[in-house]
């Protein structure tokens, strides 16, 4: 006797999609522990007048996470900024916290990550980082020192390359479990610049498995030099994007695991949510400024005050599935 097999239809898919992506069973948290940062990127929408996060928002971020952990298992707190090193009492002080609810609940898998600018990534620090949890990162560069030093400044207006790239090679020399993605910055005027970094890289990192290349266009998000971003289309950003990838790996096939690729927003999935210094509770980290994004507030006690109407625009794609909007809802949100 045969077992009748449905067939695996489109349908069967996107219900399978869905139901991933609004499982209760996952929260991701976007901490930003302080929206302070020591860089000053020409290109930055960050206007850094938050800083430090509050002690009554650290303790609603821990009474949420213990709420939650019951029934959880799987929370991922991912840290920003600002530069959220800045403020690493914070992190380790949560990501700690979020260490022992992994043993108050053992079904619980628990990781961090963080989006660093890695001037204050030494190895000490990577190691004490990994030893609660945060094993990944996403660290930009703008180009080779000359270019990346004209716009990846600090605050004080001197250049950061050297510091970033020393702090690379010794991760590339430890044994650490980490991964790392170089998130490498393209704009029109520098996208014939790159091949000595790229060159570095892939004398350095490529053939370590702990790192992959993401390769992004600057944008416009609203920052005040925004008028001074030259702007490619789509079609043009895909094409760059490929010529950089042959450019790195030549006539080889690279492994899947080499370019680090998304297609769902984080701020599209229903149990993602930015926490910004001040108890704000929001989807997106990039309309930090727009009130549409504030959602609720999280209280002391774990407790988040919803603001009636300002989620569900944000999850329209879940209810769609409609690959752009999944993408980015921020477009066309309403």
């Amino acid at each position: 006797m045969t077992a009748t097999i449905s067939p695996f239809t489109q349908s069967n898919f996107d219900n399978l999609r869905r139901a991933a992506l609004i499982s209760n069973r996952y929260l991701k948290l976007i901490l930003m522990p302080t929206e302070k940062c020591n860089f000053r990127c020409t290109y930055c929408y960050e206007d850094f007048t938050v800083g430090r996060m509050k002690e009554e928002t650290i303790t609603g971020v821990k009474a949420l996470i213990d709420r939650r952990s019951i029934d959880l298992e799987h929370l991922q707190i991912s840290w920003f900024g600002g530069e959220p090193l800045i403020a690493k009492d914070i992190v380790f002080e949560i990501s700690e916290y979020a260490m022992n609810l992994t043993r108050k609940y053992p079904k619980l898998r628990y990781e961090g990550d963080m989006t660093t600018n890695a001037y204050f990534l030494d190895y000490n620090t990577t190691v004490a980082l990994a030893d609660v949890g945060i094993k990944s990162y996403q660290i930009s560069l703008d180009g080779p020192r000359e270019i990346h030093n004209k716009s990846r400044i600090r605050a004080d207006g001197s250049g950061t390359y050297d510091k970033i790239w020393e702090n690379l090679l010794a991760i590339r020399n430890s044994s650490l479990p980490v991964s790392v993605v170089l998130r490498i910055h393209f704009t029109v005027d520098t996208i014939q610049m790159l091949e000595p970094l790229i060159d570095n890289i892939k004398k350095e990192f490529i053939s370590d498995s702990r790192f992959s290349i993401f390769f992004k266009a600057i944008e416009r998000l609203g920052g005040s030099n925004d008028e001074s971003i030259k702007i490619l289309s789509e079609a043009e950003k895909e094409q760059v994007v490929q010529l950089l990838k042959n450019k790195l790996v030549g006539e080889t096939t690279p492994s899947e695991s080499l370019f680090a690729h998304s297609h769902i927003c984080y701020a599209s999935q229903p149990n993602s949510l930015v926490i910004r210094s001040n108890g704000d509770v929001g989807k997106c980290t990039v309309a930090l400024y727009d009130e549409r994004n504030k959602i609720a507030s999280l209280q002391p006690d774990g407790m988040l005050k919803l603001i009636p109407g300002r989620l569900a625009p944000w999850l329209r794609g879940i209810e769609t599935l409609d690959p752009a909007t999944l993408a980015c809802p921020l477009v066309n949100l309403t």
